[in-house]
């Protein structure tokens, strides 16, 4: 497709975009894998790796240590997130069939930072979107960012009224994937454009009008503000993200016949915390 770049190598999704330029010799041929587009004009992408490959059941990591040195609230959180992430892969394995795959390595001291960004002091939904919106920038995890974020957001949800579920869980009725996915992949959008203004730009001149991600997520490029430094994308897109979780939320708790929940106050992280201690 003309005016198309991958961002993930169409040959390895372990290799995404790193680096832009029209001088091929710039780019040293052992720092990854370079493909070149011919736009309106000559483009060549360099792909590196993200540094980890395999399966969960690669993952090795003994975080006894890391949670030892945490205050006890954040080693709680870490605990609770650890423990839905695992609950996660537990029910994509049985979905798929097979083992999630791994990009990165797990970094759970990036967990207690995200809740640092919640305002406690909003509405059910409001918080519950920071938290999802947080945790999801923090991307601690291995995969699996979005699905761990929105079960840990639904652990809030049930803090502020403890009979809610989230649609799939309350009725086959909706079609679950099918809206969540919008969700998630305008998130995975936004994602990538915080952090890649800059080639994004550079590419937007040479002609590239879309940036394809794996699983078929398009970006076009002319619907974002490339021109903002890096700096400044990361925040504006960042809030632009809490916007969108927020959303989410929000039809979350319609679908599931809760849409009172809009207007409640939610309840302060230190209930919040009580509930996830309390919780098994």
């Amino acid at each position: 497709m003309t005016g198309l770049v991958h961002y993930h190598h169409p040959d390895d999704e372990q290799y995404s975009l790193a680096y832009v330029t029209l001088d091929h010799d710039e780019i040293e041929p052992d720092d990854g894998k370079v493909e070149t587009y011919q736009l309106e004009e000559t483009v060549h992408v360099l792909y590196t790796n993200s540094g980890a490959s395999g399966t969960v059941d690669d993952i090795t990591e003994d975080f006894e240590a890391i949670l030892d040195e945490m205050d006890e609230s954040d080693r709680l959180v870490t605990v609770r997130i650890l423990q839905t992430f695992e609950g996660v892969l537990e029910a994509t394995e049985l979905e798929e069939g097979e083992k999630l795959e791994i990009y990165k390595q797990i970094d759970v001291g990036r967990i207690p930072a995200a809740l640092e960004h919640v305002d406690w002091s909003k509405s059910v939904v409001e918080v519950a979107g920071q938290l999802m919106s947080s945790l999801i920038l923090a991307h601690p995890l291995p995969n699996a960012n979005h699905r761990t974020s929105i079960a840990f957001a639904e652990w809030y949800l049930e803090s502020a009224e403890p009979s809610f579920s989230l649609p799939k869980l309350a009725t086959e009725s909706y079609d679950w994937q099918e809206w969540v996915d919008t969700y998630i992949a305008d998130s995975k959008r936004l994602l990538t454009v915080r952090r890649n203004t800059t080639p994004f730009r550079l590419l937007d001149e040479w002609g590239c009008e879309i940036v394809l991600r794996k699983g078929g997520i398009e970006i076009e490029l002319s619907e974002y503000d490339l021109e903002l430094p890096q700096s400044e994308a990361l925040s504006t897109y960042a809030t632009h993200h809490t916007e969108l979780c927020t959303e989410f939320m929000i039809e979350s708790v319609t679908r599931a016949g809760a849409s009172h929940l809009r207007f409640e106050n939610g309840v302060d992280k230190q209930e919040f915390l009580e509930y996830l201690e309390a919780s098994e």
